[in-house]
């Protein structure tokens, strides 16, 4: 097991939301500022979720969720598990104000779980602080002047490109070793800083064992990233990639 981060204050008399670093279609990033009692300060994110706006049944699979007692896509089917209350399957399948707070929380208490697990496994992440409610604490990529760039978006240099992409070819056996897919992997869901690429973005991560479309789940992943990289001309076989990958299962 890792040791919890030396610049984690873990007993604090009070904390200041410093603004917003990120807006999404499923979270707001803030940066807070937490103060210790022994004088020592630290500098975090933290994830809220927003409300997912359903307006019709039909949108359910927007949600990761079919109208079905399987709940093929849903975040604890990924795990092997299922919504098991009769009122919880009547309430998702409703998008009631209950079946919504249902999938988000689930949705939160999986993304702590898996990114927990993938950082003591030694993945390049975020170190995952607590959730609670519909905020997730974690580390802040970043420095005083900007938080660490999504990886479409960091400029890498030609040269970069191949340590970049070494590093996240052995993160992708990281994540799969520990039984994993990312379920969303791209550009978009990878920071880029410091020369180190950081794996983000984890609600829908996929336990490959109990799901049976885990498999195709990853080949995704991995072609995603890989088409990426192969854009920027770096001469990469995403087939290869994947079919490397899968060794770590």
């Amino acid at each position: 097991m890792r040791p919890t981060p030396t610049w984690l204050v873990t007993e604090f008399h009070d904390e200041d939301d410093l603004g917003v670093v990120k807006t999404g279609k499923e979270a707001q990033i803030n940066l807070i500022e937490r103060h210790g009692h022994d004088g020592r300060t630290c500098v975090f994110a933290r994830k809220r979720y927003l409300p997912r706006e359903v307006k019709q049944k039909g949108e359910l699979e927007a949600l990761g969720v079919q109208r079905s007692s399987a709940f093929v896509h849903d975040v604890q089917y990924r795990e092997g598990r299922q919504f098991r209350k009769s009122r919880d399957r009547r309430a998702v399948e409703r998008m009631s104000t209950y079946g919504k707070r249902l999938l988000q929380d689930r949705w939160m208490g999986h993304e702590h779980e898996v990114m927990t697990r993938l950082w003591h496994a030694g993945l390049s992440v975020p170190y995952p602080i607590a959730y609670d409610g519909n905020v997730f604490d974690l580390e802040y990529v970043g420095d005083d002047e900007r938080a660490a760039p999504q990886l479409h978006a960091a400029r890498l240099r030609a040269e970069q490109l191949p340590a970049a992409f070494d590093q996240l070819v052995d993160g992708l056996h990281v994540i799969v070793a520990e039984g994993y897919a990312h379920g969303d992997l791209s550009a978009y869901n990878v920071l880029w800083w410091d020369d180190r690429v950081w794996f983000i973005d984890f609600p829908q991560a996929v336990d490959i064992a109990a799901n049976p479309s885990g498999i195709d789940f990853l080949h995704r992943d991995v072609l995603n990233v890989c088409g990426w990289f192969s854009h920027r001309g770096l001469d990469v076989d995403g087939e290869e990639v994947f079919a490397d990958v899968l060794r770590s299962l």
